[in-house]
């Protein structure tokens, strides 16, 4: 039970904020006594409104002190009851509202959590830069909120929702103290994935830096009618099925179409349609025009009506207004609403809003329909009077019932809205006793006193934790190579154990036992004997990444999944694959092509899905489709101690829990070993275009690669700066300094773009050439290059320059250096000659920490991807975790008490 409000404690919060920034009166509680949706409410015990981080930091520590739970809340739209503080402290965000700075050159800004959407999306325009997440609460929702609740939008089916948007975060944990979490940029776990989507449990952010696009130079907006609501699921289906990615497609039906219609927002739509369907496509001004024609036929043949593309920017904005306005256009048919919010594959649409009409009149309701159809995002409303009896119970009963048939369907509870007070009793329905466990880890790790928005997301629950040998069991037990084989051959029988262990190299000694499971439940029975046996396992996939982190302490088994290698299932309509983590990166590709599509993953050398998203792999084409962390949809684990659990599901969009993938995925298996992975898919793109430019500096290379994406807007896929010494190594033989330049997409804006990039050069003084094959050459320049050391700088991309310059003179020599101007890393490759001339370890260790501490002074880092163990020895290769140690040694030990997998090989020695 919370202690109650008492005057030392308002006196004691007063002495932070101020006089008159604290609320206990019962009359100015009642504001604060619900969110966005109605149908939840309790009496805070007090607001305290904050200013800045410090004073953050200094209320959460008294509140911490007096055991007072409390809840973060910005400007209260959020629609699961998750800023509703039953006797608890509300700390008020929404006066944490500045921009503290915007960085035009690198894409990025940061803002105070009080900074509300719209706001920011206006102050980025001037630089011809947006922030891409855009809630239909765009105009009054706060960033903090769009973090707390990984909030979509309708242009997120092409641009992702919030988690792809964040850089890094400034959290107030709460204990008080502060951390600085990092994401794809950081080093050690994806604590920003993880706290993303959190819903205000984990702390409170104070400081969010987000990445910023380029505004598309061109626009096409269409708004078509359908009398059969069959008709227009189905034209998702195919607009996305064609290889076309709108940047939005959103769906409003009947009901709604009448409410707007009748309301001040009207927009002069037709009222006797079943669904209006809204596709906006957006890019280079190229080949747009011709790929909204292709949308208008796929329209008109699934039987829209009548199809009709916005003429300016004011037609565009009204054919907005009604998707904008439907839920304040809702109060006309109840003073009350319940908004739902759940994801289904994209294919299921039609046979999910029969079911949604059905209810209504199983249960004599109205349920209005507006949602992203794109992602499968759908939005059942149910207007009602809570003054009418009986009506809240037949309220709840009908949406349960829409709920349990979108699970049945293959969705999820959740997929922008969050799990709050509102689904908590839903959470069983997509998540075992296991894997909700998982997520109770979690929040141990951070709010062990679960003082921080008590009572939401997780339903209430023993915490269980994986049953320890004790620290350090297993260390001394003696295992040998014939005491492992013998166990392992009599669990699961010779066919388990590989013939050739000794071609698995770990820091720089064969595996004496390596074993290859065949599926899930084997790999479960291995590690679960592994376990009890106290041995330590290493995970992998074919053993391309046996030469990075630090050396291991102990390393009694091997496990490959290269066995488990089955395509398990492929939903080609809802560009979605199931696949064993064994499968190669090459064969999936090569499977997926026959049905047009690909999993857009590239990095360098050969490599298994697994292994990808186990190390957070990315190549060139991350610029534009994202990392792992961004395509992977859900994910099947072996625990540290035997248990199967999952993460994510098989949809789009999924906010029910944690995000448990981000975690997972970048982990290099120290927190479980994945076993399937589903996987976000894209449509092969029409045509694929690459150009390789000359010069002599690299500094005219980069500028020219920023200008395509900046005044140019040539909107290049990827683009790859190779130094001279490089491209030699990848059989070139010119001193040129050379970037290869890709583009993908639609052949007539594909076409453009090149076309316009030679003449760029020309003018610039740039020779170029075409060499299609150069992308397969840069893949495998690590096995070229022989036993080479790799450090990996990520920096700012504008800084990019300033790391190649200090990085070609890495060696005393010149080392072969590959960047990635649109990315912001530079790869330094050490060839062994270079490396036995420097005499050893300790003259590339000193030279690894000089170049570390530059990165660092320009808001980036240095990692060694690969290098020999005495090196790793000398030169942590993942660097200082800083405010996160404590937050990731939390997770290691609640994940892998005994340190089964990987000893000593992570972030921090973990």
């Amino acid at each position: 039970m919370p202690n109650p409000m008492s005057l030392e404690l308002v006196r004691k919060l007063e002495g932070v904020v101020g006089d008159g920034n604290v609320l206990t009166q019962p009359g100015e509680l009642i504001p604060f006594e619900s969110d966005a949706l109605t149908s939840y409410r309790a009496t805070p015990a007090a607001v305290v409104f904050v200013h800045e981080t410090d004073e953050v930091q200094e209320v959460v520590s008294i509140l911490h002190d007096a055991e007072m739970p409390y809840v973060p809340r910005g400007a209260g739209t959020g629609l699961s009851g998750g800023a509703v503080a039953d006797g608890a402290v509300i700390i008020e965000l929404s006066r944490m509202n500045r921009i503290i700075w915007i960085d035009p050159e690198n894409h990025r800004a940061r803002v105070q959590p009080g900074t509300v959407n719209a706001q920011l999306a206006e102050a980025v325009a001037e630089h011809g830069l947006m922030y891409a997440p855009d809630p239909s609460s765009q105009t009054a929702c706060t960033l903090g909120g769009n973090v707390a609740e990984n909030a979509g939008g309708p242009h997120c089916l092409k641009y992702g929702v919030t988690s792809n948007h964040i850089l890094a975060l400034k959290v107030v944990a709460p204990d008080g103290s502060l951390l600085e979490l990092w994401g794809p940029l950081g080093s050690g776990y994806d604590l920003t994935g993880l706290f993303v989507g959190s819903e205000g449990t984990l702390g409170i952010c104070c400081e969010i830096e987000v990445r910023l696009l380029p505004l598309p130079a061109a626009v096409e907006t269409l708004l078509a009618h359908f009398e059969e609501i069959d008709g227009a699921g189905q034209a998702v289906s195919s607009i996305i099925a064609a290889g076309i990615l709108p940047a939005a497609l959103e769906m409003i039906d009947r009901e709604t179409l009448k409410a707007v219609e009748a309301s001040v927002y009207a927009a002069g739509f037709p009222t006797d349609v079943a669904a209006s369907l809204i596709v906006e496509l957006d890019g280079p001004v190229a080949g747009l025009a011709e790929q909204a024609a292709e949308v208008e036929s796929l329209l008109l043949e699934h039987g829209a009506r009548e199809v009709s593309r916005a003429k300016d920017e004011e037609e565009r904005l009204k054919f907005w207004k009604a998707r904008k306005s439907a839920f304040g256009a809702m109060g006309r048919i109840g003073s009350d609403l319940l908004v739902q919010d759940a994801t289904v594959p994209r294919s299921k649409l039609p046979e999910l809003l029969k079911r949604v009409y059905e209810v209504a009149r199983e249960h004599d309701l109205t349920i209005t329909n507006v949602f992203h159809a794109g992602d499968g995002n759908l939005h059942p409303n149910i207007p009602y009077d809570r003054r009418e009896a009986g009506i809240e119970e037949r309220v709840r009963a009908a949406s349960r019932k829409i709920i349990m048939a979108c699970v049945a369907a293959g969705g999820t509870i959740t997929g922008e809205h969050g799990v709050g007070v509102d689904k908590r009793q839903y959470m069983s329905l997509v998540y075992s006793h296991g894997d909700r466990q998982t997520m109770r880890w979690v929040k141990q790790v951070f709010d062990p006193g679960k003082l921080c928005n008590p009572g939401k997301l997780l339903p209430d629950e023993p915490f269980t934790p994986i049953p320890s040998r004790g620290a350090g069991a297993g260390v001394e037990r003696a295992v040998s190579k014939k005491d492992v084989t013998r166990a392992v051959k009599k669990a699961l029988g010779s066919e388990c154990l590989a013939r050739n262990p000794e071609s698995f190299v770990i820091d720089g000694e064969p595996a004496e036992v390596v074993a290859t499971p065949g599926s899930v439940e084997e790999l479960s029975e291995l590690i679960h004997l592994a376990s009890s046996y106290g041995w330590a396992v290493v995970p992998v996939g074919h053993g391309g990444w046996l030469e990075t982190g630090n050396p291991l302490e102990r390393a009694d088994l091997v496990v490959s999944t290269r066995r488990m290698n089955d395509k398990i299932e492929h939903r080609p309509d809802d560009l979605l694959v199931t696949v064993g983590a064994g499968v190669s990166l090459a064969d999936l590709n090569g499977t997926l092509a026959e049905a047009g599509q690909w999993w857009p993953i590239d990095p360098m050398g050969e490599g298994t899905v697994g292994a990808a998203i186990a190390t957070g792999a990315s190549g060139p084409l991350a610029a534009a489709y994202g990392a792992p962390r961004d395509l992977v949809l859900g994910l099947k684990l072996v625990r540290s101690d035997g248990g199967i659990v999952k993460a994510g599901g098989k949809v789009v969009k999924n906010v029910a829990g944690y995000d448990m993938v981000k975690l997972y995925t970048g982990s290099w298996g120290t927190l479980g070993i994945i076993a399937e992975a589903h996987l976000r898919l894209h449509s092969l793109p029409h045509v694929d275009q690459t150009r390789v430019f000359l010069a002599d500096s690299p500094f005219e290379l980069l500028r020219f690669a920023w200008d395509m994406v900046g005044a140019e807007k040539l909107s290049p896929t990827a683009a790859e700066l190779m130094s001279p010494e490089a491209a030699a190594a990848i059989g070139m033989k010119t001193r040129d300094w050379r970037m290869a330049v890709r583009w993908l997409g639609h052949e007539r804006a594909v076409n453009d773009s090149v076309t316009a990039a030679e003449k760029a050069a020309s003018r610039a003084g740039l020779l170029y050439e075409e060499r299609e094959e150069i992308w397969k050459a840069l893949g495998s320049i690590e096995k070229r290059l022989g036993p080479a050391v790799t450090a990996c700088a990520r920096v700012p991309m504008r800084v990019t320059g300033a790391m190649v310059e200090v990085a070609s003179r890495f060696a005393g020599a010149d080392p072969p250096l590959v960047a990635s101007p649109l990315l912001g890393r530079v790869r330094i490759f050490v060839p062994p000659e270079l490396y036995e001339a420097a005499q050893g370890d300790r003259p590339w260790a000193l030279r690894i920490e000089g170049l570390r501490w530059l990165a660092e002074e320009r808001g980036g880092f240095v990692r060694v991807e690969r290098g020999s163990p005495g090196l790793r020895a000398i030169v942590d290769p993942w660097g200082d975790l800083e405010t996160v140690q404590r937050v990731t040694l939390g997770l290691k030990l609640r994940f892998d008490p005994d340190s089964t997998l990987k000893p000593g090989f992570f972030a921090g020695g973990l």
